[in-house]
C-alpha cells in the first residue's frame, strides 16, 4: 500500500495537538494488531513513524516509509542507530514512541539535531506522561536493549486493551464512585496480569530450554559426524596400505607368468597351468641334451650316456621342486590377501551399521525436538487466546456494571 495526497495519516493529526485519550487508544490498538499480523508472517517494518501510519475509518493502515531508511527519527530504536538490522523488537520500540506522543501531545525523545536525537534515543529515557499506567506501557516497549522489551505484540494488545477498559470506565464513573471502582478494578486487573504474566514466562522459559536442549543435540551430533570422519580417513589408510599389498602380490605372480591376467586369478589352474609348462620344458631339454649326448659320444657310450640322463633327470627334479615351492608361497600370499580383505569388508559394514544407528538417533532427536518446540508455540497461542478472552470478558463485564450503576451517584 501507497499513500496518496488525499490520504490523511498521523503526522498531520499530530500537528492539530494532542489526541484525545479514547482516540489515541484506538489508533494504538488498531497499529499493534496490524504490526501483530506482520510479525506473524515472520517480517518487520523497520521505520514506523506517524508518516506510516494511514488514518482510516476503522483504524489505521501501516505503510511503508516514504523516507530514506539511513534517516533517525525520533521513532528509531537504538540498534537501528548502532547499524544492526531492524526486526520485530526495533518496532515494539517505535510503537512505544509514537504511543506516548499520541497521549502526550509531545515526542518522547528529541533533539535539535541529528547527534543530540541519537544521543537522547541512546542514552535517555522519556519525560514522565501523568499516567502510571501509560508510563508502565511506554517503558517496556522503548527499553534500550532489545532483549529487555516487550517481545510480542499480543502482550501490548492485551495492556492496551486494560488500559482502555480503565479510561472508559473513568469517563463514565463520577465522584467517590469512580474511586473505588478504579481501585477495585485496578486491583482484579494486577491479579490477571500478575497470572498471565507468570504463565507467559513458563512458556517462555519452556521454549528457550527446549532450544537450548536442541542446540546441545546439534553439537553432539556435529561431534560424532567429526568422530565418523575419523574412523572413515582410518579405514581409507587400511584400504590403501591393502591396495600396496595386493600391487606387491600381483608383481610377483607376473613374474611366474608369461604375462599379467586380466581376470581373478584361480589357484590351482595357474599351478596346473605352470606344471604343465614347466614338464613342457623339461622335456624338451631333456630331449634336447639327449640329443646332444647321442649326437657327441655316439651309440657306444651306452654308460656315459645314462650318467648324463641321471644328471639331466636330477635338474629337471630340481627345477621341479623350486617351482612347486614358489607357488606354494604365492598361494599363501593370495590366502593371506584374501584374509585381509574380509576384514576390511567386516570393518565397513561396522562402520556403516554404526553410522546409520547415529543418523537415526540424531534424526530422532531432531524430530522429537521439533514436535516440542511446536507444542510449545501452540500453547503459547492458546495462551494468547485466552489472555483477549479475559480481556474481552473484562470489558464487557465494564459494561454491564455501567449499564447497572443508578445515574444519580455521585
Amino acid at each position: 500500500m501507497t499513500t496518496t495526497s488525499d490520504q490523511r495519516t498521523l503526522a498531520v493529526r499530530l500537528t492539530e495537538g494532542r489526541i484525545p485519550v479514547s482516540e489515541a487508544l484506538h489508533y494504538a490498538m488498531s497499529l499493534a494488531d496490524a504490526l501483530r499480523k506482520l510479525h506473524d508472517t515472520g517480517k518487520a517494518h523497520g521505520a514506523v513513524t506517524p508518516a506510516s501510519v494511514v488514518l482510516s475509518g476503522s483504524g489505521v493502515d501501516l505503510v511503508p516509509s516514504l523516507g530514506p531508511q539511513a534517516t533517525v527519527t525520533p521513532y528509531t530504536a537504538p540498534e537501528v542507530i548502532q547499524g544492526q538490522p531492524a526486526d520485530s523488537r526495533s518496532d515494539v520500540f517505535s510503537f512505544g514512541a509514537l504511543v506516548f506522543e499520541m497521549l502526550t501531545g509531545h515526542p518522547a525523545f528529541d533533539g535539535e539535531s541529528q547527534t543530540e536525537l541519537k544521543l537522547a534515543l541512546c542514552n535517555s529515557a522519556p519525560p514522565p506522561s501523568g499516567s502510571p499506567a501509560v508510563d508502565r506501557l511506554v517503558t517496556s516497549c522503548v527499553a534500550k536493549s532489545p532483549a529487555a522489551r516487550w517481545q510480542r505484540m499480543q502482550k501490548i494488545i492485551m495492556e492496551l486493551k486494560l488500559l482502555s477498559v480503565a479510561a472508559r470506565r473513568a469517563d463514565n464513573t463520577p465522584g467517590a464512585a469512580r474511586a473505588v471502582a478504579d481501585s477495585a478494578l485496578r486491583a482484579e486487573m494486577q491479579q490477571v496480569e500478575a497470572r498471565l504474566d507468570a504463565r507467559l514466562a513458563t512458556y517462555e522459559k519452556s521454549i528457550e530450554d527446549m532450544r537450548k536442549s536442541a542446540g546441545d543435540t546439534q553439537k553432539s551430533a556435529g561431534e560424532a559426524v567429526e568422530s565418523l570422519k575419523e574412523q572413515l580417513a582410518a579405514a581409507g589408510s587400511t584400504v590403501e596400505s591393502l591396495k600396496e599389498q595386493l600391487a606387491g602380490l600381483h608383481a610377483q605372480l607376473a613374474a611366474v607368468q608369461e604375462r599379467p591376467a586380466v581376470q581373478p586369478v584361480d589357484v590351482e589352474a595357474l599351478t596346473e597351468q605352470i606344471h604343465g609348462r614347466l614338464q613342457q620344458s623339461i622335456d624338451a631339454v631333456t630331449e634336447q641334451l639327449r640329443a646332444q649326448v647321442l649326437e657327441a659320444v655316439g651309440t657306444s657310450s651306452q654308460e656315459h650316456g645314462a650318467q648324463m640322463q641321471a644328471t639331466i633327470d636330477a635338474a629337471a627334479k630340481q627345477i621341479s621342486e623350486q617351482a612347486t615351492e614358489t607357488l606354494a608361497a604365492a598361494n599363501g600370499r593370495m590366502a593371506a590377501a584374501e584374509q585381509n580383505m574380509e576384514e576390511i569388508r567386516k570393518h565397513f559394514a561396522t562402520l556403516q551399521s554404526n553410522v546409520a544407528g547415529d543418523l537415526h538417533d540424531f534424526e530422532k532427536s531432531l524430530k522429537s525436538q521439533g514436535v516440542a518446540i511446536e507444542s510449545a508455540r501452540t500453547a503459547m497461542a492458546q495462551t494468547d487466546d485466552l489472555v483477549e478472552r479475559v480481556v474481552e470478558a473484562l470489558e464487557l463485564l465494564q459494561s454491564s456494571m455501567l449499564d447497572h450503576e443508578p445515574a444519580g451517584v455521585n
